[in-house]
C-alpha cells in the first residue's frame, strides 16, 4: 500500500475509528460508574477519545526511520486512542481491571511501568500503562458500522506521569534537533522524583483510609462485604467516611465485622436500599454505609452522641431502617 492508497483508505475509515474510540471510552466510563466511581473526581482529565492527526499518521507510516512496517495501515494501532488520568497508582489498576474483563474486545497490554521497572530497575523514564483493544465482532455504534479487529489504544497514567509525558513527549523524544545529554539527565531525574512522589501519594492515601481501622483491616473487609452484598465495588472512602471511622474507632475490633455481616445478611432488604440510593447519596457508594446502617439499628445512642456530620444524614439513615432518633 503506497501513501496515496493509505490516505484514501484512512479517509474512508475515519468515521469508523471515531465511533470505535467513542465506544471504548464510554464503555470504560460506564463500568467505572457501575463500580461506584464519581468520574468528575476519580478522573483528573476528561477521557474523550482522539483520532490521530493525518499528517502524524502518514509520518509514522512512511517516514520514521525507526519504523519498518510491512503493512503500516494494519500494524499502526493508535489510529484512535483515549487516555485516562488518575491521581493514584492503584487507580490505574482499577481501570486496567475494567479493560481486561470487558467482553466486547480483545485486549493486549503493550507496556506497563511495573514490568519495565523490573527489567530496568536503574532506569527512570516515561511511565504509563498502554493497552490496545480490538473489537471482537462487527456491530453498529453511533450509526456507524465497526469492523472486527478495529484497534484503539488506551493510555492510563497518574497525574504526575501525565505532566511528565506532556512536557517531554514532543520537546525531547520527538525533537528534530540533537538533545543535549544534560537535558536527558534532568528529565531522568524528574522521572525519579515523580515515581517517588506517586509512591508517597499512594502511601498517604492508604494511611488516611486505613489508619483509623487498619489494625483489623476493617475498611478492606468492609469493602469486600459491600462488593459481595451490594454487587459492585465500593467507591474510595471520602473524608466524611474517614471522619466517621475516626469518631467510632473505639468500637472497631475483630468481632465488629462479624456483627456487621450478620446484621446485613439478616436485613436482606438493605441491599436494594443501598443500590437504590447510589445515585442520590454519596454515602451509599461507599462501604461505610453498611457500618452506619448497623450503628443506627444496633448502637443508636452511641451513634447519636458521637455523630460528627450534618444531622440530616443521620435522620435519613434512621428512616431507612425504621428507627426513631428520639431518646428512649
Amino acid at each position: 500500500m503506497n501513501e496515496k492508497e493509505f490516505l484514501e483508505h484512512w479517509n474512508q475509515e475515519i468515521p469508523m475509528h471515531d465511533a470505535w474510540g467513542d465506544f471504548v471510552t464510554s464503555t470504560i466510563c460506564k463500568h467505572l460508574k457501575t463500580n461506584g466511581k464519581d468520574l468528575s473526581s476519580f478522573l483528573k482529565q476528561s477521557p474523550e477519545h482522539r483520532i490521530k492527526d493525518t499528517t502524524s499518521l502518514l509520518d509514522k507510516a512512511f517516514y520514521r526511520t525507526n519504523k519498518n512496517y510491512e503493512n503500516p495501515y494494519e500494524e499502526i494501532e493508535d489510529k484512535v486512542g483515549c487516555r485516562f488520568v488518575v491521581l493514584l497508582i492503584e487507580q490505574i489498576e482499577e481501570i486496567s481491571d475494567v479493560i481486561v474483563n470487558e467482553e466486547s474486545w480483545d485486549h493486549k497490554e503493550c507496556r506497563h511501568f511495573y514490568s519495565e521497572r523490573e527489567k530496568e530497575p536503574l532506569l527512570f523514564t516515561y511511565q504509563s500503562v498502554h493497552y490496545v483493544v480490538r473489537s471482537k465482532t462487527e456491530f453498529i455504534h453511533n450509526d456507524v458500522l465497526i469492523h472486527p479487529g478495529t484497534p484503539c489504544e488506551i493510555q492510563i497514567r497518574t497525574l504526575l506521569q501525565h505532566a511528565y509525558a506532556e512536557l517531554t513527549h514532543d520537546a525531547v523524544y520527538k525533537a528534530k534537533t540533537l538533545v543535549q545529554p544534560e537535558v536527558h539527565r534532568t528529565v531522568a531525574k524528574s522521572m525519579a522524583l515523580i515515581e517517588t512522589t506517586d509512591d508517597f501519594f499512594s502511601d498517604v492515601n492508604s494511611r488516611l483510609i486505613f489508619d483509623v481501622s487498619g489494625e483489623f483491616d476493617f475498611q478492606e473487609k468492609l469493602d469486600s462485604l459491600y462488593k459481595e452484598y451490594v454487587g459492585f465495588e465500593s467507591a474510595s472512602a471520602q473524608k466524611s467516611s474517614i471522619v466517621i471511622f475516626d469518631e467510632f474507632r473505639d468500637l472497631i475490633d475483630e468481632d465488629l465485622l462479624r456483627k456487621v455481616e450478620r446484621f446485613i445478611r439478616k436485613e436482606c432488604y438493605l441491599s436494594d436500599v443501598i443500590r437504590g440510593g447510589v445515585g442520590e447519596n454519596p454515602f451509599y457508594k461507599q462501604s461505610v454505609i453498611i457500618f452506619l446502617l448497623y450503628m443506627v439499628k444496633k448502637k443508636k445512642h452511641r451513634l447519636i452522641n458521637g455523630w460528627p456530620l450534618n444531622y440530616r444524614i443521620l435522620e435519613n439513615l434512621a428512616m431507612v431502617v425504621g428507627v426513631s432518633l428520639d431518646h428512649d
